[in-house]
């Protein structure tokens, strides 16, 4: 599809020429409108038309102006002007600053303004072979990455495939591929990764790993698909290797991804181009294996095999009649009748497979109908419902079904355990027993997870109770006290600062000191010369 941005002072010449002809039947797509020069040069930078369709007498900035601007900020493509019958000089000064075509207002049909985007489209296909003769990278994975952007990612069958490339293609395999937490389960003291602040770091990484396996490769960053998370990569393999080394690629890059950043990915890989007339068609190849992995996830990475997308087995994916158990058990604290129902829809999409959108719908319709019994509660509910008004992106992140029923199972687990507090009155007593543990184990290496086993509870369950409880966080807690500890010994002048650090469970000295300073404001030293 081609951009165009439209640009006149006068809203119905604009909503005119939009309703003109049917853009999408010749390739074009409106991306903006403006009614004046500065606006429609700050949208046309922003924005990067493949085609401006501009007035020329326009107050303020006019268009000729507008042409002038946006090639002084080096922005280029075919802009056609609209002008009335007294101003032809204007119309051969905005042919002598490039423009492609002049079009009279008031003799303006739709053949005409057919004729004058098609020129226009010329121009472009013209203009973007000289900026890839002129501006040609200085690798082939740079232009390889130009050359799938056009082609695959926006769409443009007709970007010309540079020489350098034409020998990659019939080896070349396209790849998609998404992204997310390693760790699935519900916690509700994490935050969601922000992949997207992620993304350079996830294309320097597996792109400094894809030059040791291919001839030549290229990643694109989301949004190049239907998932938010999902990549697109362009690998070309060397004469004489086969797709192992792609699916070895893969591996290694999956342990690369839990290695620096704690995520873990699936990948959905074509079959060989061949020729470039087949780039689409293996772009949807990838999309479909990676579909597949989605209902059969195995393997996170899936080549295409001839699988065709699946159908879910219900048209409409729809949990509502569960609502009324839902409302019944929480309001009776029944942990035993929400975890049947939990099992009961975990059933239902064991059964159904439902897509990713209905899953993800039915997800969030769960959530956010669970968060509303719990908006006025004081308790730890409140951080067992983090994400309500970002649950939509936290949920679509996941990229298998197993994902979802992973996450239901967890949200399941939290929600029972709460239910059983409630009932039973238990949190505050279990903070104490905490505190106890800890005044009695001070000497040790604590952990949260050492604590949270000896009470039978899961470690975010025992963050949330202990924090409700004494308004500071159980690692701060198990400071304090090997701190007090500490400052007792440095009073009695028997011992030195590493034995001391030794005799509290510290890993070393250098780490006492730093908790010390931490507590305290000041060094375990400067604590000593005060005494």
């Amino acid at each position: 599809m081609y951009r165009i941005i439209l640009v006149d002072d006068e809203p119905l010449i604009l909503a005119g020429i939009a309703s003109l002809i049917s853009w999408e039947d010749h390739d074009c797509t409106i991306v903006g409108k403006a009614t004046n020069g500065p606006s429609a040069y700050e949208m046309i930078m922003s924005q990067k038309p493949d085609i401006v369709i501009t007035d020329i007498r326009m107050p303020i900035m006019d268009g000729l102006a507008l042409m002038e601007k946006c090639q002084a900020a080096g922005f280029r493509c075919p802009f056609i002007v609209l002008t009335n019958l007294e101003e032809f000089s204007l119309a051969r000064k905005a042919l002598s600053l490039g423009a492609c075509e002049y079009l009279v207002k008031l003799n303006l049909t739709p053949e005409e303004l057919i004729k004058s985007l098609d020129r226009a489209k010329e121009s472009c296909l013209m203009w973007e072979r000289t900026k890839i003769s002129r501006e040609m990278p200085a690798s082939l994975p740079e232009l390889l990455g130009q050359y799938i952007n056009r082609r695959v990612a926006l769409g443009k069958q007709d970007a010309p495939l540079p020489e350098g490339l034409r020998p990659l293609i019939p080896q070349l395999y396209l790849l998609v591929f998404t992204v997310r937490h390693a760790s699935i389960p519900f916690l509700p003291d994490k935050q969601t990764v922000d992949i997207k602040q992620l993304t350079p770091h996830i294309i320097d990484i597996l792109g400094g790993l894809s030059s040791r396996f291919f001839h030549a490769s290229a990643i694109l960053p989301p949004p190049v698909f239907s998932h938010p998370n999902g990549f697109l990569m362009a690998a070309a393999i060397r004469p004489g290797e086969t797709g192992q080394i792609v699916s070895t690629f893969c591996s290694k890059a999956l342990n690369a991804l839990k290695t620096y950043f704690e995520l873990t990915a699936a990948f959905g890989i074509s079959s060989p181009a061949g020729d470039e007339s087949r780039l689409e068609t293996c772009f949807k190849e990838a999309q479909t294996a990676l579909e597949a992995y989605y209902y059969d996830s195995a393997d996170p990475v899936v080549f295409y095999t001839g699988q065709t997308f699946h159908q879910s087995q219900a048209r409409d994916f729809n949990i509502n009649f569960l609502k009324k158990d839902l409302s019944a058990s929480i309001q009776q604290n029944d942990s035993e009748k929400l975890g049947e129902i939990f099992r009961q829809i975990i059933d239902l999409f064991t059964q159904c497979r439902p897509g990713r959108a209905a899953a993800a719908s039915a997800c969030i319709n769960i959530y956010s109908y669970l968060s509303s019994f719990f908006e006025q509660a004081t308790d730890e509910s409140q951080d067992i419902f983090p994400y309500t008004i970002n649950i939509a992106g936290y949920i679509t992140q996941f990229t298998s079904l197993a994902d979802i029923l992973a996450w239901l199972g967890s949200l399941r687990g939290q929600l029972c355990q709460l239910l059983d507090d409630r009932k039973n009155h238990v949190s505050d007593t279990l903070a104490q027993k905490a505190q106890q543990y800890v005044q009695e184990h001070y000497q040790e290496k604590l952990s949260l997870t050492e604590i949270a086993e000896y009470l039978n509870i899961s470690t975010g369950y025992l963050s949330i109770v202990f924090k409700r409880f004494t308004g500071t966080t159980l690692s701060d807690y198990i400071a304090w006290v090997k701190i007090e500890h500490a400052k007792e010994l440095i009073d009695s002048h028997q011992y030195l600062m590493y034995e001391i650090s030794d005799m509290l469970g510290f890993e070393n000295p250098y780490y006492f000191s730093r908790v010390f300073k931490k507590v305290t404001g000041i060094s375990p030293r400067n604590y000593e010369k005060r005494t």
